[in-house]
């Protein structure tokens, strides 16, 4: 960070106590928007905002400086250009805050200070080429609108995006339940950073719909109802379509008044006319839900797709960090955006897997194509929005004439491939590039008329002089005036008695142009010869000139001045012709994006500790997943994990819903979440870590794995289970893949269960999906006794007086007993605690068994067990068949507790048990309260 006391707040008392009044004059502003002010050479932050940037983003309070008066201080945070940069990045991309830049268009002693430029995670226009100039744009940040509306009882959403990076909008209109579930999954597969609201929106879905967008992270944005007006946006598209004469009737006829009118909010808000660069370039397409496979935010944490803040350092944490051997910028946000939208189109996805088959069965195809092409190309996407912007310069015109060139390497690289799916590889990538490569023929042949390409070895970049006869003579002009400024070496040499090139040199900048520079050691020479004038002094040696030398400075710099003047009128009309290239070269990024991701896919799928597999793609009809030695992608790439693979067979009324019990770290989560991985990454087109693998196409991946309080949001861990689970039930299908992990632990062990069991039951026997169900309520196990389709397996452990050894295993069956106090030995409690564990819970199972235990006869108590087990399940047949739409919550409880009753006055002894007869009332005082949620 600056510390120069040049860049100190220097102004006087009166200066500063003006600018202390126009920050206090400013209007309110929101914990997300950070104000930061121009100082011309650097930039500053003042007060809360300054604390929030030496916290949160230099992580030091040294970096806070006081302007004080009198008793008052006003914290700052200086910033240099390089700080700067890194705050705008942090800010914007990382934790998604807004951005206001002020200036000073008045004087030191008179300022004027304004607001120049706003910016926020979803319009970056203003801040673009400060993010980005010395960085690859790694991930887009589309802006999203979203209105509802009710008609007929029915909730309508409609929705706009708007990608300024691709020149993409889209739009997208639906009926959606209470819990919009649609919503959520559309905002997963778009990923905005930025969504806008009608404000003043206080009705009950209103409230719903802030809920959905904050539980997706995205920052909140409103705007007046007004800006929703869409009376004007035939007119507006008109202008920013690429469309054909004509077609504004088709325009009229698009039947999605309500995301419509979202699309004139963004256009508004994105002031996308006030630009005439952004005029006949967007394309706005339909995006259909029912294209790729749904995923609720929850499922996207629970799988771990994208990395988190905890994640920083360790990118194989994530999916994205596992699969990402990307080498440019599009390749990492075409692969971004497949893991928000695995396919549901069994064709599309063999397309792509033949392709990532290619490069996993020819690996010096792959390693040429990855380290000796795609490596070297640029952002491709963002120099296609410079030329088309006119923000272009000689240097991006040389990049993409190099990346022409390498475009021809990597064609002849790929024609050669000579196997199975040949043809496709033309198809796919061969062909479109031969054809774009003679698309750019005029380019390359401008390029190299116009542009000095032997300079651009030196990192200058120029026009040729021969172009012009001016320019040439300029040119020859400096030639014979650097000529002559290099002899003058030899003569200063020869003066000062010293050694030319050795003790002597002659060398250049641009605030000095050429002069001589000797050695601190030599400096003696100069002390007494008054034909030369020293310049400066520093560590490097003393800098110094002559008069024949200034004379000749002076020449060249008057010559250099006409010389760039005319080469500039030269370049900008090269830049311009070039630009008008930027269709051709979007195309070409495409293309490269589109196999940059494939061949990561295949060197992910080689280089994985164990090779991945191809998966067998089945139609949803099938309904089959069963992987063989199923391994999780991420965890078996950590550093001293060896990793236990597992199998597992999901089929069609058969092994529907898997109940997994086991103790605490035996790999019960591990083991559900990885197969939920597994199935996405089949569907987003790359080989699986498994050694066999057929997956029908499932439509929605749901979970609820590891809630917890969000305190600030008014939702406790308890609700945030009921309402993640609301969203399974209401939006499984029987193609859906549902994770549930440790549902019920958020309430009582009595509630719990009985939520456990109805919700196990429900899904069971109502949706059908395949299920995948780790619990420690041993009891929900009785389930596959009623349900055919439920299955128990278990993670296997050995224990012993003195240890607990976790095998990692999964195998069928129930688990027989509990490890919470084997877990708690193994955390060192106390082993008074410890002992006393073991005691309260003998006494516990001593309980349950005491009504029956004392019969001698094994025989009299088994009948007995039976007959108490068959009078629990009429119990539970009764309670289910109890209506709770058609009565009050009182009737219903008074039905109960009359069938409690009655079976409480039976003779069985099993029944009889006080604990028992508690516990079923919990459970099924939890039954209906879970048929109300649903």
């Amino acid at each position: 960070m600056a510390s120069s006391s040049t860049q100190q707040l220097t102004l006087d008392g009166t200066n500063q106590n003006g600018f202390r009044r126009f920050l206090d004059s400013l209007p309110e502003k929101l914990e997300t928007t950070i104000r930061i002010f121009d100082r011309s050479d650097w930039f500053t932050v003042h007060g809360s905002d300054a604390i929030f940037v030496a916290n949160n983003i230099f992580r030091s309070k040294s970096v806070i400086r006081y302007y004080r008066n009198g008793n008052e201080k006003l914290e700052y945070v200086v910033l240099n250009n390089a700080n700067y940069e890194k705050v705008l990045r942090d800010l914007l991309l990382v934790r998604q805050y807004r951005i206001e830049l002020y200036k000073n268009k008045g004087t030191k002693t008179n300022q004027q200070w304004y607001l120049a430029e706003k910016a926020t995670p979803g319009n970056l226009r203003c801040f673009e080429e400060i993010i980005f100039g010395n960085n690859e744009m790694s991930e887009s940040a589309p802006v999203i609108a979203i209105r509802l509306v009710v008609e007929n009882g029915q909730r309508i959403i409609g929705v706009a995006y708007a990608d300024a990076t691709l020149y993409n909008l889209g739009i997208s209109q639906f009926e959606d339940n209470d819990l919009m579930t649609n919503l959520e999954a559309l905002m997963v597969q778009i990923g905005p950073k930025e969504c806008i609201l009608v404000s003043g929106e206080t009705s009950v879905d209103a409230v719903k719909l802030r809920q959905v967008i904050n539980k997706t992270g995205v920052l909140v944005t409103e705007r007046k109802k007004s800006d929703f007006n869409d009376k004007d946006i035939v007119q507006d598209l008109n202008r920013l379509l690429r469309i054909k004469s004509g077609n504004a009737a088709t325009l009229a006829e698009i039947d999605q008044q309500v995301a419509m009118s979202c699309v004139t909010a963004l256009i508004k808000y994105l002031e996308l006319l006030s630009n005439v660069s952004n005029f006949n370039q967007f394309d706005l397409v339909t995006f259909d839900l029912s294209q790729f496979m749904k995923l609720d935010s929850a499922a996207v944490r629970a799988l771990n797709l994208f990395p988190s803040p905890s994640d920083a350092g360790n990118k194989l944490r994530c999916l994205m960090g596992v699969l990402n051997y990307c080498k440019t910028a599009p390749g990492q946000r075409l692969l971004a955006q497949w893991l928000k939208q695995p396919l549901m189109d069994i064709a599309k996805i063999e397309e792509r897997l033949n392709l990532v088959d290619v490069f996993v069965d020819d690996t010096e195809l792959r390693q040429s194509v990855q380290e000796d092409h795609l490596k070297r190309f640029p952002d491709l996407q963002r120099l296609a929005k410079k030329f088309q912007r006119s923000r272009a310069n000689l240097q991006d015109c040389v990049r993409v004439y190099q990346s022409i060139n390498r475009v021809n390497c990597l064609i002849k690289a790929l024609v050669g491939y000579d196997s199975a799916y040949k043809d496709l590889i033309r198809n796919m990538y061969s062909n479109p590039l031969s054809d774009l490569t003679t698309d750019f023929q005029k380019y390359q042949e401008l390029i190299e008329t116009t542009v000095d390409l032997d300079s651009v070895a030196n990192h200058e970049f120029v026009i040729k002089p021969s172009i012009d006869p001016d320019l040439q003579e300029y040119r020859n002009q400096m030639d014979d005036l650097i000529e002559q400024i290099s002899r003058l070496l030899s003569l200063a040499a020869r003066d000062l008695g010293l050694e030319a090139n050795k003790s002597i040199k002659l060398e250049s900048n641009s605030q000095f142009g050429y002069y001589f520079r000797v050695t601190l050691k030599e400096e003696k020479a100069l002390r007494s010869n008054k034909r030369f004038m020293m310049i400066d002094t520093n560590k490097h040696g003393v800098r110094f000139t002559n008069n024949n030398l200034e004379s000749l400075n002076k020449s060249l710099q008057e010559i250099k001045s006409m010389y760039d003047g005319k080469q500039e009128d030269f370049a900008v009309e090269v830049i311009n012709i070039a630009s008008g290239y930027y269709e051709p070269l979007q195309s070409l990024s495409r293309i490269i994006a589109h196999l940059d991701v494939i061949v990561s896919f295949a060197h992910a799928s080689t280089n994985a500790p164990v090779p991945y597999v191809r998966p067998t793609i089945l139609d949803t009809s099938d309904r089959i997943i069963e992987l063989t030695e199923a391994r999780h992608p991420c965890l078996e790439m950590q550093d001293d994990v060896a990793f236990i693979p597992n199998d597992v067979k999901f089929a069609k009324d058969d092994a529907e819903f898997i109940i997994i019990t086991g103790p605490n770290m035996g790999g019960k989560s591990t083991y559900i979440r990885q197969i939920g991985v597994i199935v996405l990454m089949a569907q987003i087109g790359c080989f699986v870590p498994c050694s066999f693998a057929r997956i029908s196409i499932i439509d929605c991946i749901l979970a609820r794995v590891g809630a917890g309080d969000s305190q600030l949001k008014g939702v406790s861990t308890f609700m945030s289970e009921m309402l993640e689970t609301s969203y399974i039930l209401k939006t499984a299908t029987e193609k859906s893949l549902i994770i549930i992990d440790e549902l019920g632990r958020g309430t009582s062990t009595y509630d719990g269960f009985g939520l456990a069991w109805a919700i196990s039951e429900s899904i069971a026997k109502d949706i059908g999906a395949f299920t995948l169900f780790a619990t420690h309520f041993h009891e929900l196990t009785a389930l596959a006794n009623d349900i055919k389709s439920v299955k128990n397996f278990h993670v296997s452990a050995m224990t012993t007086e003195e240890a607990l050894t976790l095998l990692y295993r999964v195998k069928p069956g129930v688990c027989d007993q509990s490890f919470g106090i084997h877990v708690a030995e193994l955390a060192h409690f106390p082993e008074n605690v410890v002992t006393h564990a073991k005691e309260r819970a003998a006494d516990l199972e001593n309980c349950q068994a005491i009504s029956y235990v004392t019969e001698s006869d094994s025989d009299r108590r088994r009948d007995i067990m039976e007959e108490g087990e068959g009078l629990i399940h009429d119990f539970l047949q009764k309670i289910s068949q109890i209506s709770t739409t058609e009565r009050s919550p009182q009737e219903v409880y008074s039905e109960i507790a009359m069938l409690r009753n009655s079976l409480s006055s039976c003779s069985n002894s099993y029944i009889k048990d006080l604990l028992i007869i508690t516990y079923i009332c919990g459970r099924f005082r939890s039954m209906i309260a879970c048929k109300r949620l649903m």
